[in-house]
């Protein structure tokens, strides 16, 4: 009986690691830009946008931890068209039938910078609807809570009706 019950433990131990490393796997579904734009042809939702450099801290950290909580992958993935991009890369990149290159001048690929609007630093983070309007450009690093709230403002369409700070102040909390 105790060998019965210890095999029992054992396996349900198993399962339950097993579950968790799956759960600790989920990430946000990356996109190219291009690659967003065809799946918004086919289903429409809103697209988010991290622009970021391959030498920012702030990005990586953003990577290791806000990317990585698991009510952030579940609700951006369910929502939105996630895009990484990197504002320094040199490749020409499409996006609208118009193709942007890497400005030596500014050190930025001219696309990153239609996406950062008045922010210079890394990273920015900006927020579409479904027909590409930008809705809000975010510079700088955000913790996974205020980052999901900031989703859901834009993702659950609150921004058509309140302000952000009565949003944050009062459904958001």
């Amino acid at each position: 009986m105790k060998k019965l019950t210890g095999l029992l433990l054992i396996i349900t131990l198993s399962i339950a690691a097993h579950s968790c490393s799956f759960a600790q796997t989920a990430e946000i579904k990356w996109m190219t830009l291009q690659e967003a734009e065809a799946a918004m042809k086919k289903k429409p939702k809103k697209l988010f946008v991290d622009i970021y450099t391959g030498w920012c801290g702030w990005c990586k950290r953003l990577d290791a931890t806000t990317y990585k909580d698991p009510a952030v992958v579940e609700y951006i993935n369910k929502n939105f068209y996630s895009v990484k991009l990197d504002a320094e890369t040199k490749e020409t990149i499409t996006y609208q039938g118009k193709s942007y290159d890497f400005d030596a001048s500014r050190k930025i690929n001219l696309v990153a910078s239609l996406f950062m609007g008045a922010s210079s630093g890394y990273p920015t983070l900006t927020y579409l609807d479904e027909n590409l309007k930008v809705l809000t450009v975010n510079p700088g690093y955000v913790e996974a809570p205020m980052f999901l709230k900031t989703l859901k403002y834009y993702g659950d369409n609150y921004y058509l009706n309140m302000d952000v700070n009565t949003y944050l102040t009062t459904v958001g909390k």
